[in-house]
């Protein structure tokens, strides 16, 4: 591993860097991935994998002898097996006999599996995503207007053959560069972020970027602190399902802060 060496700035935005560099490098991460495989309908192998593999919608199965290899929670498959997780989700399934973590996952209703190995040459070159320098110009306050509950969003995704539905929270209205601005908020996982593109996409910054950022106040006052935005991991590997930002979300100024294009 390659050490990291945090830019200078605020105490608490290098303590950010510090974690979110780690997140990157850390075995079996984003930096390690080696497959992604939509789960076929009916039983079929999967290329470089031990087993037979399918999906009925519901739950994800596979059959394999012990011999195979295939672990889980330190068990060998002997037979079939059969796992699920909810839309969004992701969770560890099986250990191949090489080690390589399979997960299954759960996007636009399909599931599909990926593997991650423990290192990559990628993950043991890695010196960290560089930075914009830290401005404090773009820490800008915003005013938060909530959706109904229940409120959702269709957006496109790094994979062209995949939609994602997301829960809409609100939209966010801002001034940046002297202009006023206005992003439609989702959640992906769990907390507020906004996808978005703008100028700086394609020269300098992946093709759009994530910010999370705090609840409102009782007013509906945010805080957005663009030095923390961050690349999405599809700017470090093809095996992933990123949503792209929702129809308008483009802000009109170039954010340079936050994360730069991975080297």
């Amino acid at each position: 591993m390659q050490e990291i060496t945090v830019p200078d700035g605020p105490p608490e935005w290098q303590e950010f860097r510090r974690a979110r560099e780690a997140e990157l490098a850390s075995p079996y991460g984003w930096l390690t991935l080696t497959r992604f495989d939509w789960l076929p309908e009916s039983d079929a192998t999967l290329p470089g994998l031990p087993g037979t593999w399918h999906s009925d919608g519901e739950n994800a199965y596979v059959t394999a002898a012990a011999a195979d290899g295939l672990e889980r929670d330190g068990e060998p498959v002997d037979g079939t097996d059969e796992f699920t997780v909810a839309e969004t989700g992701r969770a560890h399934w099986l250990t191949t006999a090489d080690g390589q973590h399979i997960e299954l996952l759960r996007r636009g209703g399909r599931l599909a599996i990926r593997a991650r190995a423990e290192t990559s040459e990628k993950r043991e070159n890695f010196r960290g995503v560089p930075t914009y320098p830290h401005d404090p110009a773009w820490v800008i306050e915003g005013k938060f207007h909530p959706y109904p509950e229940g409120a959702m969003t269709e957006v496109g995704t790094h994979r062209p053959e995949l939609r994602q539905r997301l829960k809409a929270l609100g939209e966010v209205t801002f001034t940046a560069g002297g202009k006023p601005q206005k992003l439609l908020v989702t959640t992906i996982k769990a907390g507020a972020s906004v996808e978005f593109h703008d100028p700086t996409n394609g020269e300098e910054t992946p093709a759009w970027r994530q910010l999370k950022f705090d609840d409102p106040d009782e007013n509906g006052r945010v805080i957005l602190d663009f030095n923390r935005t961050i690349d999405m991991w599809f700017a470090f590997t093809d095996h992933c399902t990123c949503p792209r930002p929702s129809e308008g979300n483009t802000i009109s100024v170039p954010v340079r802060a936050g994360e730069k294009k991975p080297l």
